[in-house]
C-alpha cells in the first residue's frame, strides 16, 4: 500500500495548476469589470458634454441679447425700414415652430407697425432685401432645442419658483394651465435708446408693456435644461 507521507527530504511530484496566467473566470472578472468600467466613463463623459454644450448654448443667446442692447444703446445705424438710421432698436425673435433657430433683427419703426419683428427669414437664414430686419439667423445644433419661450407677468414668483407660482404666457404650457387663450405665437425681446431696458413684445401684449420679464427655455435630446432671462429693467441671466 503506498505511503500517504513524505518522507524526509523528498520532494513532492504534485504540479500546481496555477504555475502559470489567470484562470479562466478571473479573466472573464477582469474583462467584465473593464467592460463596466469603460461604460460608466463614456456615459459621465456624454453626459458633461452634454452640460458643458447647454451652457454655451445658453451663454450663447445671453451674450447675443447684450450685444442687441450695445447696439440700441449704442445708437448702432440700421437700414431697417429702406434707409440708414440710427433710431433703430434691436432684439431676437423667437417664433411658434421654429425650435432650432431664433433671428437677431433690428426695427427701424418706419413701416408704421408695432415696434416687433416684421422681417423675413427661412431655415437657410434672412431673405435680404431692401429694409429687411432680419441681421442674422443663429441655427441651434445637435438635436437641441428651444422648448418654450414665455413673456411673464408681473404676479409671477420669479423664475426659480415652482410652475403653480408662476405666471407666463408662453407658445406652449402657459401657467397657469387653466388659462389656454395665453398661448402666444412669438416673442420679440428688443432694446432701444436711450434706456437699457427690454422692451418685451408678444402677440397679446401689442404696444403695451405686459410683461415684467421673458423667458426661453432650451432643452437637449437627453433632457438636459437651461433657462434665459431677460428681465425689463435691463438684466439679462442664466440657469
Amino acid at each position: 500500500m503506498p505511503s500517504l507521507f513524505l518522507v524526509k527530504g523528498q520532494k513532492s511530484k504534485v504540479s500546481s495548476s496555477r504555475s502559470g496566467g489567470f484562470a479562466l473566470v478571473e479573466l472573464l472578472v477582469a474583462v467584465t469589470l473593464f467592460g463596466v468600467i469603460a461604460s460608466v466613463v463614456l456615459l459621465t463623459y456624454s453626459r458633461v458634454g452634454e452640460q458643458l454644450f447647454m451652457t454655451t448654448l445658453a451663454y450663447e443667446m445671453a451674450l447675443s441679447l447684450r450685444q442687441a442692447q450695445s447696439y440700441g444703446v449704442a445708437v448702432r445705424a440700421s437700414r431697417a425700414g429702406g434707409a440708414y438710421g440710427f433710431d433703430a432698436a434691436y432684439g431676437l425673435h423667437f417664433a411658434g415652430g421654429e425650435r432650432a433657430r431664433f433671428v437677431f433683427f433690428a426695427d427701424g419703426k418706419r413701416d408704421g407697425a408695432a415696434l416687433r419683428y416684421d422681417g423675413v427669414h427661412d431655415e437657410t437664414g434672412c431673405v435680404t432685401g431692401l429694409g429687411s430686419e432680419c441681421v442674422s439667423v443663429f441655427r441651434i445644433e445637435r438635436g437641441n432645442r428651444i422648448e418654450k419661450f414665455c413673456g411673464v407677468l408681473p404676479q409671477d414668483g420669479g423664475r426659480d419658483a415652482p410652475d403653480e407660482a408662476k405666471r407666463e404666457e408662453c407658445n406652449q404650457s402657459s401657467t397657469p394651465p387653466s388659462n389656454p387663450s395665453a398661448t402666444i405665437a412669438f416673442l420679440d425681446i428688443l432694446f432701444r435708446r436711450p434706456n437699457p431696458d427690454a422692451l418685451i413684445r408678444t402677440d397679446l401684449s401689442g404696444q403695451g408693456e405686459r410683461y415684467r420679464a421673458a423667458r426661453v427655455y432650451l432643452a437637449s435630446p437627453r433632457g438636459e435644461l437651461r433657462v434665459v432671462e431677460a428681465v425689463a429693467t435691463g438684466q439679462i441671466s442664466i440657469k
